[in-house]
């Protein structure tokens, strides 16, 4: 009859299995303490749109009114972050599985809780963008030019600071718990998804513009993406030299290959490499667009699968039965 190892015997490891001395880290029977995220690709889609939403935020702010080409962008860019706004919390809901879930969240405002300020951020980020759209319709005149009143000129940096708050809130969910991965970058998760998101929101800025046949608004865009792409790779890399300890279901094995082939090197290197391209040489319409086109949809790739990373690496990390007796200082 098999026995049952005592408590002590559990936590400092001195019992054996089949002749072996176990590991001299403590366990919980060699159980996981933690319990790993049910979360699939909707959430990764929340948070990989939340990103692209506060960028573009941030976009729209940037523009700049005198230009012709600028005022375009400017339009084209809150209509898209209303769009994605809308769409974001259906893809929540599917996650969630009832819509009720969603409006109970909306109860009451915990302070405390990055999940009650993101989804309220998320609420006052969709009024604000729909503002913006409001006049945006009626200065075109599509709407009545009243309407405008709706919207003052102070929505567009509210709608810049809620869009920051947005892109970095994602990373702050993720790094506000006891999974040891996640609690290890408090510093570097919600930085990283800021600079994603701002280089995914450029790189899909620069991908309507072409489709468009608006293109002067494109090396600035460039210019944009290729700083939030670096900061992304120095962050990444600063994260894995700090704590190698933790990072290791992020950056080893099958997953962390896939994160340095789809996200530093094709989401980041490649589209930098392009747009580099891009600023030197002046290439013939069709051939620009078709760099433009492949320069966004790897940076946009890039950046999905980096939160998929994140949430794979959380779930590999809460089922290791020794990662919660580590836990960050």
């Amino acid at each position: 009859m098999r026995s049952i190892p005592s408590p002590d015997d559990a936590f400092i490891g001195a019992a054996s299995r089949n002749g072996e001395q176990r590991a001299t880290i403590p366990t919980y029977y060699d159980h996981p303490m933690l319990k790993w995220p049910d979360w699939d690709w909707n959430v990764v889609t929340y948070l990989f749109l939340g990103g692209i939403m506060g960028g573009l935020g941030l976009i729209q702010m940037l523009a700049r009114p005198e230009l012709e080409s600028e005022r375009k962008l400017k339009r084209t860019v809150r209509v898209t972050s209303f769009v994605l706004a809308a769409a974001n919390p259906a893809v929540l809901v599917t996650h969630l599985g009832r819509p009720e879930r969603f409006l109970n969240m909306l109860r009451i405002m915990k302070f405390k809780s990055p999940m009650s300020l993101g989804t309220w951020g998320l609420v006052f980020y969709s009024g604000a963008a729909g503002a913006n759209v409001i006049r945006e319709l009626a200065v075109g005149g599509t709407l009545p030019r009243w309407m405008r009143f709706f919207a003052p000129g102070l929505m567009t940096p509210v709608q810049a600071l809620l869009g920051a708050f947005t892109a970095g809130y994602t990373g702050v969910l993720l790094s506000s718990t006891a999974n040891p991965f996640w609690g290890s970058g408090k510093r570097h998760i919600p930085a990283m998804s800021v600079c994603s998101g701002l280089a995914s929101a450029c790189a899909l800025s620069s991908l309507l513009c072409t489709l468009e046949g608006n293109t002067e608004p494109l090396q600035r865009l460039e210019r944009l993406e290729m700083v939030a792409g670096a900061a992304e790779l120095f962050i990444l890399t600063d994260f894995e030299r700090r704590h190698p300890d933790y990072t290791k279901p992020f950056f080893k094995g099958k997953r962390g290959e896939k994160l340095r082939t789809y996200t530093m090197a094709a989401g980041t290197l490649g589209p930098i490499a392009l747009n580099v391209l891009g600023s030197m040489f002046n290439l013939p319409k069709p051939v620009d667009a078709l760099r433009v086109t492949a320069a966004s949809i790897l940076t946009l790739a890039g950046g999905y699968v980096l939160r998929e990373s994140l949430i794979a690496a959380g779930k590999a990390s809460a089922r290791d039965p020794q990662a919660a007796f580590r836990q960050p200082k």
